[in-house]
């Protein structure tokens, strides 16, 4: 298999997956008068009005980053560049201690004195029949 047809059925297996239940971290916290959402194994943010509403425009900055990497090919590129391993019928965000050690995002969410909640995004994302 040449690295073209490696590339394709790397992003078929992607979209494959992507039909499937999926869990995502991500942190929010107060910066002055607004709330940021933050994920950093994606490192995409969004802000809101408070914490409801950064909540919410973070589900919606996901899903516009994901459909804009399936659109443009750059899905597996993407994830392979924020520290995600894709192995058989797997994929698998980076470890708590790769985005400690390679995001500077992460590290300064942890070292500094704000203080934050760690949140988990389970949902269904595009169904195949979307995404042609």
């Amino acid at each position: 298999m040449n690295s073209k047809e490696a590339r394709f059925e790397a992003e078929a297996k992607c979209l494959d997956l992507l039909r499937y239940r999926f869990s995502l971290d991500f942190y929010v916290f107060k910066e002055r008068h607004v709330y940021i959402a933050y994920c950093p194994s994606l490192d995409i943010s969004t802000s809101g009005k408070d914490f409801i509403d950064a909540v919410a425009n973070f589900r919606e900055r996901f899903r516009i980053h994901i459909d804009w990497c399936i659109q443009h090919g750059t899905l597996v590129d993407d994830l392979m560049e924020h520290g995600w391993k894709l192995k058989k019928s797997t994929i698998t965000p980076p470890s708590f201690d790769y985005l400690l050690k390679n995001n500077e995002g992460m590290k300064k969410l942890l070292s500094g004195r704000r203080a934050y909640g760690k949140l988990v995004m389970s949902e269904k994302l595009y169904p195949r029949e979307e995404i042609v």
